[in-house]
């Protein structure tokens, strides 16, 4: 049975040196317009059961990109966004030939967010081309989206998603609940920043059919990440690893296939073009 997972980059630590608190105490916040260049890594690393007691199979994919991001005011309450693929390329341990990004390099994405991160509008046109159109919901949270306009350590919020999506014939329901709390401010490239650490639950369910048989998707999981956010409204990276356990059922013959992945994200915010 073949299995087809779409998994958003997750955002990670940003590399670079950092030392302790400079009391950015509480302070306003918000995005602020501009451009920004980043690298991001997302490692990977699956392992997939198989039947009649053979082996697992197990391998790694790693993405490297360079992205800018571009934020420039519409409104009082809206940001234009654009993210523009500088660079992909794509590693992988399976024996098999490595799939062609070529198409992705300078493809743009847009939509609008709210100066606190929250996104407005942000999927792709009518008629995208797939691999175009599953980029979207991979940088639908890359920015921080933050619930309240002042930030101060030991400020923490709540937040529970519901997204329901339809893959390769499968409907599912993802119910993701994440906490969130500003755990001190630091330094981060001379920057004064807050550091947020996120803790999630991500719970997954699905029904659909594959070759005419009916089949049932659960997945669980969990999510941890450490993000910073510049007191002068730049984000400026973060770090984070995903681990889930998804299973699949047939009813017909009952059949389970476990699989466990981690993805281990990073995003480094870059220096500006000279």
């Amino acid at each position: 049975m073949r299995v087809s997972i779409q998994v958003g980059i997750a955002s990670a630590l940003l590399a670079g040196p950092a030392t302790t608190s400079i009391h950015a105490q509480s302070r306003p916040f918000a995005y602020v317009p501009g451009s920004y260049r980043y690298s991001v890594t997302t490692t990977v690393d699956r392992s997939q059961d198989q039947a009649a007691g053979r082996p697992p199979v197990a391998f790694q994919v790693v993405t490297k990109q360079r992205i800018t991001l571009g934020l420039a005011a519409k409104s009082a309450d809206t940001l234009a966004l654009t993210i523009t693929i500088d660079s992909i390329s794509v590693g992988s341990s399976l024996a098999a030939p490595a799939p062609n990004v070529d198409k992705l390099r300078g493809a743009t994405l847009t939509g609008t967010i709210s100066p606190m991160g929250r996104i407005h509008v942000f999927q792709a046109p009518p008629n995208a081309d797939p691999e175009l159109a599953a980029l979207y919901p991979a940088f639908r949270k890359f920015l921080l989206p933050l619930p309240m306009p002042t930030l101060s350590k030991g400020a923490h919020w709540a937040d529970t998603t519901t997204d329901t999506v339809t893959k390769e014939g499968v409907n599912v329901t993802t119910r993701t609940v994440t906490n969130s709390r500003v755990t001190g401010d630091t330094t981060i490239a001379g920057q004064p920043a807050w550091r947020i650490e996120r803790s999630a639950v991500v719970e997954s369910k699905g029904t659909g059919t594959e070759a005419g048989r009916p089949m049932r998707l659960r997945n669980d999981g969990t999510i941890t990440s450490t993000h910073y956010v510049g007191t002068r409204g730049v984000y400026l990276g973060s770090a984070s690893t995903q681990r889930s356990e998804l299973t699949l059922s047939v009813s017909e013959s009952d059949v389970s296939l476990p699989i466990m992945q981690t993805i281990k994200s990073t995003v480094e915010l870059l220096p500006a073009h000279p």
